[in-house]
């Protein structure tokens, strides 16, 4: 695995970002299929600009989980440490545990449930008015609110 050469060092996130471009969480999919080398993902990362290219501290610490699973640990825990370096992490902050609340009861009391990892990363994306970059579609598609593209 190997990261693009636009990556340059993270600066703290969507907080006090004055912009008109428009902002992208990537999914945990979508990062790993960029870090196995996604043309794609590359092209849409250039197209936009690093600096309006996000994770979550969720899809960090999926990283980080998948990369000590791994058979070649090592490796891809620098592979992680590298992006964490360059690409913007945003965390939780006042407001979202609200939305995750909210979205939550909302899809129960459809009867629909999704995965409280999920529930949180749409929940930040949609309180920094980000899309959120998924393969996983159709799994988002029932928030309200919530903008998803598939760069994949």
């Amino acid at each position: 695995m190997t990261l693009s050469k636009i990556l340059r060092p993270a600066e703290d996130g969507l907080q006090g970002r004055k912009t008109d471009m428009d902002r992208f969480i990537l999914d945990t999919d979508t990062c790993i299929y960029w870090l196995k080398g996604n043309e794609n993902i590359e092209k849409n990362i250039i197209k936009h600009g690093l600096e309006n290219i996000f994770i979550t501290v969720i899809t960090e610490c999926e990283l980080f989980y998948g990369a000590y699973k791994s058979l070649r640990k090592e490796k891809n825990l620098a592979v992680v440490e590298d992006m964490k370096e360059r690409i913007q992490t945003i965390h939780t902050t006042e407001g979202i545990a609200s939305m995750y609340g909210k979205i939550k009861a909302d899809l129960e009391t459809k009867g629909q449930t999704l995965d409280d990892a999920d529930l949180l990363i749409a929940s930040m994306a949609i309180a920094h008015n980000a899309t959120l970059v998924t393969n996983n579609s159709e799994h988002f598609k029932r928030i309200r609110g919530l903008k998803t593209a598939n760069w994949k």
